[in-house]
């Protein structure tokens, strides 16, 4: 199996990169200074990490969010800021269209080192943990990213600085995403090896899947994985295969009148009163229960 890891590179004469999509998240389009779409192979449907911070909307389309150690089934729209080396993908997202914006501004960037920032170092901070933003701010942003690809280079600038403001600004319509704050970093020593292993569980969680497997997948002995696949997820191999299986149960439920039983079977569980234990655990109600709520409180991360 193939693994993608995302370098990326600024268009030239701009400090951050636009990208929009029409479909899926493979086949996007990234704005050069003067406005034109120039065809990008994008990234963010395979789990994967960089260095930039990105923010996304996703206007239509669903699927399963991946946000460090968070899981959950989303249907659009949602708006999502990541923080730099957090580990993120949106799997199975089609038929979808959104815009991202990726820009690495360190603490020692010129910008940041303007007295004005000062206003969104706590924000820098949040991101780090993945922000989801909702109502009014999700809607004013969207109509400003709409905007941004007709726009010349500088005033591009100049309105991801106010969508920035704007999004320290919202109190009450944002929700963290990840339980914890990563720092992994691009390139370190294990980290193909670990997305061998995510891309695996992310392609095959319908399918009965061993420790031992992954493990041998991800080419190191059962200690370092243990350890390198809880630094980067957040939690073990087992928890974090029953968070993505729930998560894709939640999305059958919200897209189909599927049994609950033929859910549960078709997304890997063989034990349904085991699969009802842990969706009441995870969600706090049972699978037939949440059909009429589920679109509306996407955001719950898993227990283990």
């Amino acid at each position: 199996m193939s693994v993608h890891v995302e370098t990326i590179e600024l268009p030239v004469g701009q400090s951050f990169r636009l990208l929009r999509w029409r479909d899926n998240l493979h086949d996007v389009e990234q704005f050069d200074a003067v406005g034109r779409a120039v065809p990008l192979d994008g990234a963010g449907e395979r789990w994967h990490l960089h260095r930039e911070m990105e923010l996304t909307l996703i206007e239509c389309g669903n699927g399963l969010r991946i946000v460090g150690d968070h899981v959950a089934a989303f249907a659009g729209p949602e708006l999502v800021l990541l923080g730099p080396h957090l580990p993120h993908c949106w799997h199975g997202l089609h038929h979808s269209t959104g815009f991202s914006v990726q820009f690495q501004w360190p603490l020692e960037h010129p910008l940041r080192l303007l007295p004005e920032f000062a206003e969104l170092r706590r924000l820098w901070d949040d991101a780090r943990r993945g922000l989801l933003f909702a109502g009014p701010t999700r809607e004013r942003v969207s109509r400003r990213l709409a905007v941004m690809p007709g726009l010349p280079a500088a005033a591009r600038l100049g309105l991801l600085v106010q969508v920035l403001a704007e999004l320290a600004a919202a109190p009450g319509q944002v929700t963290a995403l990840s339980g914890l704050d990563f720092s992994v970093r691009e390139g370190a020593r294990h980290q193909a090896g670990i997305e061998r292993a995510i891309c695996c569980i992310l392609e095959r969680f319908s399918e009965p899947l061993t420790g031992g497997e992954i493990v041998r997948l991800a080419g190191m002995s059962k200690a370092t994985f243990e350890r390198e696949f809880s630094r980067y997820t957040g939690t073990t191999f087992t928890a974090f295969l029953n968070r993505v299986r729930l998560g894709s149960a939640r999305q059958r439920l919200i897209e189909s009148d599927e049994f609950v039983s033929s859910i549960a079977f078709a997304v890997g569980f063989n034990n349904l009163s085991h699969f009802n234990r842990l969706y009441r655990r995870a969600y706090g109600t049972a699978p037939s229960a949440d059909r009429p709520l589920v679109k509306e409180s996407n955001i719950v991360n898993p227990a283990q």
